[in-house]
Order: structure tokens, then C-alpha cells, then sequence
């Protein structure tokens, strides 16, 4: 277990710690699918993308769960957009997206991100 954010985290089986700091808990799946938990903004947006970058090899994007994901400024929005290469490339598959964050993908209206 790790604490984030004073509480206690379980480590789920079949995951690898891809990135963490004192505001995010990134986990990677076997399926290449990644877990946001937590917060991302101007402090760590680049190092996620990097991270994110690095298990990600293949010109396809990625899916992230966001279930856990507490708060995503336009920094961390952006950063996460590049990743996917859109228009051209494959746009980044968004899980578990609360309101809040689908309103906001909704008005700014980016083909790097779907939610499914």
C-alpha cells in the first residue's frame, strides 16, 4: 500500500507504477491502458506526457481511466493531447470521464481525446 493525498492506496495486481508524485499516482495495465489518480497541472503535465510517452511506443494512442483523476488544469489537457498525434494519429480514449471533464472536452472540442 502507499498513501496519496493521506489515505491509503492498495497496489492492484497485475499493474506497474508508471509515474508518481506528491499530486499523481500513475498505473499501467498489461493491456497498455494507464490509471490517472489524483491531479495533474502546470507542475507535472510534462513529466506525465514523458512517462506516458515512453510505454506508449506504438503510433496508436492510448486509453486512460480517469476515474480516479481529481483535477486536470489546460496545461495537463494539452499535454495529454499531444500524445495522440490528431488529427492524423489515433486520438486518446478517455474512460470513466466525470461531468465536469466531459463538459469541458465538449466545449473545447479536440480530436485527441474520445470517451467511451
Amino acid at each position: 500500500m502507499m498513501t496519496m493525498n493521506g489515505s491509503l492506496e492498495s497496489t492492484p495486481h497485475n499493474t506497474i507504477l508508471l509515474y508518481l508524485d506528491k499530486q499523481l499516482v500513475v498505473r499501467a495495465r498489461e493491456d497498455g491502458s494507464v490509471r490517472l489518480i489524483g491531479q495533474i497541472d502546470i507542475t507535472n503535465g510534462d513529466a506525465i506526457a514523458d512517462a506516458l510517452r515512453e510505454k506508449w511506443t506504438t503510433p496508436k494512442a492510448g486509453t486512460v481511466d480517469v476515474a480516479e483523476l481529481e483535477f486536470i488544469d489546460l496545461y495537463g489537457l494539452r499535454a495529454l493531447a499531444l500524445l495522440s498525434d490528431a488529427p492524423l494519429g489515433a486520438p486518446i480514449r478517455l474512460h470513466n470521464v466525470k461531468p465536469s471533464l466531459r463538459k469541458l472536452l465538449t466545449l473545447l472540442d479536440w480530436p485527441a481525446f474520445t470517451i467511451g
